[in-house]
């Protein structure tokens, strides 16, 4: 072997082999399969929903609803059709090689996406309702890192790290009326996405790089169920469950070290049918109007992250969570407006969300104060809502927003 593979070798074993070993370090909120922004999602808040505190337990503002709570379907009109885009900006610090090995930084990094994130209808007839729609539910991806180092002025050694993931989901409920005050629903969802996370490392004059490249494909099959019962005029109540579910996926991984002038091509290669144990999730809510143009609503929702658990190429990984309880509540106000003797609601709308995230090191939570406002013409809408948020608890000050567009048509 050439001197100079050696040397090559030996810089190799001083910045290549700690990686994958403080990698398995406490990343704190992002794993590699953590969502962005937080870790309890149920269903998706679309525009209205989310100026409310994201609440759709006991009350609905569109065909959504039905992602958490399909028996609301039935307080909607005959046909409504929504359309939903969003804009995600998040916070990361400590996440695959950063801050949690050879790469750090002293300031938080952001991430910015855009998504077109919902597309539903629903339908009544009679005492049934039923609802189809596609939905993005997480995205799993993390900003790119581009380092590099120079010797005598030349480029001597660069990393690159990428992962970029979704999770969709296709949904279909039905809901029945059993009683004037009482409805239940069954909804039914098939997920799958993807996850590809790719690290690259470069020694130019070398002409040396080492490749680690892993990809996921998911599918899985859940449902949820929920009720609403109208205690009276002013006082809606609601249930909600989503079932445990496996998370499949058929995952590759390839660990390559590539050196043409050595004449060396070594390859390590990896299959297997990974599983994501997905937590139950419980919920309750409850919907207060005090008059026709006034409500407010609250809901608690339970995520038993205590049993959360990878089966990763053949190993187990524990996540050491910790079971949690997630609040929403938010207020909608209706002000009538006329322009052109034209006549318009204008839906005013705020809330508050208390998310705590499931690892017990660190503990911590986010607090997020939501806001919406739209237009409501006739048969259509047209709503935004926000939600701006800041994590408390892991000392990295993290911060997440949000902004939903969304355009219903209800008849």
């Amino acid at each position: 072997m050439k001197a100079k593979h050696l040397g090559a070798l030996l810089f190799i074993g001083i910045l290549w082999v700690p990686l994958p070993i403080w990698g398995q370090m406490t990343l704190g909120q992002y794993q590699d399969e953590a969502p962005v922004r937080t870790w309890n999602t149920l269903g998706l808040s679309t525009a209205a929903s989310m100026g409310m505190g994201g609440t759709h337990f006991s009350s609905a503002s569109d065909c959504s609803a039905s992602l958490k709570n399909p028996a609301l379907l039935n307080s909607l009109p005959s046909w409504t059709l929504t359309v939903n885009g969003s804009l995600t900006r998040a916070a990361f610090f400590k996440y695959a090689i950063m801050n949690t090995g050879v790469l750090s930084t002293s300031e938080n990094i952001h991430l910015l996406l855009y998504s077109a994130d919902f597309a539903g209808a629903s339908f009544k007839y009679k005492r049934w309702a039923f609802s189809l729609s596609t939905s993005l539910l997480q995205a799993y991806n993390r900003p790119s890192i581009e380092s590099s180092y120079t010797y005598k002025g030349q480029p001597y050694y660069t990393l690159n790290f990428k992962q970029e993931g979704t999770l969709k989901n296709i949904h279909f409920s039905i809901s029945r009326k059993l009683h004037r005050r009482f409805s239940v629903g069954l909804g039914f969802n098939f997920v799958y996405g993807s996850m590809n996370k790719l690290s690259k490392q470069e020694w130019n004059r070398l002409n040396i790089t080492i490749t680690d490249r892993k990809s996921h494909n998911f599918r899985g099959f859940y449902f949820n169920g929920g009720l609403v019962w109208n205690l009276s005029s002013k006082v809606t109540l609601g249930a909600v469950i989503r079932t445990p579910y496996a998370q499949k996926s058929n995952s590759e991984s390839l660990l390559r070290y590539h050196s043409p002038s050595g004449n060396t091509d070594i390859q390590t290669k990896a299959n297997g049918e990974n599983t994501y144990h997905q937590p139950l999730v419980l919920g309750g809510g409850l919907t207060y109007i005090f008059s026709d143009r006034l409500k407010a609503t609250t809901e608690i929702s339970y995520f038993k992250w205590s049993g959360y658990k990878i089966d990763y190429f053949g190993e187990e990984l524990s996540r050491n969570f910790k079971d949690v309880a997630k609040i929403n509540t938010g207020m909608e106000y209706f002000q009538p407006f006329s322009i052109l003797q034209k006549s318009l609601w204008i839906p005013l709308r705020m809330g508050f969300v208390y998310d705590p995230q499931p690892m017990k090191d660190p503990s911590s939570y986010y607090i997020y104060l939501t806001l919406g406002t739209g237009v409501h013409w006739g048969k259509l809408s047209v709503d935004i809502g926000a939600m701006i948020g800041k994590e408390r608890g892991s000392g990295d000050q993290l911060s997440a927003q949000k902004v939903a567009l969304s355009l219903s048509y209800k008849h």
